[in-house]
């Protein structure tokens, strides 16, 4: 093997792991952009709720007040904690657990898995809700819909990250036994 052959392996190593790193970096800041739509969504709903006022709404397409009035909107019916408020702690929880994946060793390693609980719960409350909307309310609320497809999409983006990672990890401990 001459010189020449041995830089064109590290080269074309070298860019192949930019390229893994950069697919892996692409769906790490997809999943940010979903966890930053949905918690703009669950802001608005949740200062909607905190002051009293009446969420816009598209007449015709979707009856906002109707589905934020219900007692569905309220963890516990009447009186309990908004589902906008829980909603917008979920979101805020994905996002920070995202940033903290790059900061902090802990969320590094475990925090694909701590974003796939999460998303999988918010997934699952989401379709809960979208089924309460249409069999019991006959009426949809179009950001809680928004905020449903966004969290399913996030969902599908960290089972995506995760059984990447998942599937990375043998070749990775293979690298470092070499």
């Amino acid at each position: 093997m001459t010189a020449s052959d041995s830089a064109r392996q590290y080269v074309a190593h070298a860019l192949s792991d930019k390229a893994a790193h950069a697919k892996r970096d692409s769906l790490w800041r997809v999943s940010a952009i979903l966890a930053l739509i949905g918690l703009l969504i669950a802001s608005y709903l949740s200062y909607a709720k905190l002051t009293g006022t009446e969420i816009a709404c598209v007449q015709g397409v979707s009856d906002c007040s109707y589905v934020d009035s219900s007692p569905y909107a309220y963890l516990g019916g009447y009186g309990g904690v908004p589902i906008a408020y829980i909603g917008f702690a979920g979101y805020a929880a994905i996002f920070l657990t995202l940033l903290g994946e790059r900061r902090l060793a802990l969320l590094a390693r475990y925090g694909k898995w701590l974003i796939f609980g999460m998303t999988l719960i918010g997934f699952l409350v989401s379709s809960y809700l979208v089924a309460v909307q249409a069999f019991i309310l006959n009426s949809f609320c179009q950001w809680c819909m928004g905020s449903a497809v966004t969290m399913t999409a996030l969902f599908g983006v960290s089972f995506a990250r995760l059984w990447r990672a998942l599937g990375a990890e043998p070749a990775d401990e293979e690298a470092e036994q070499a």
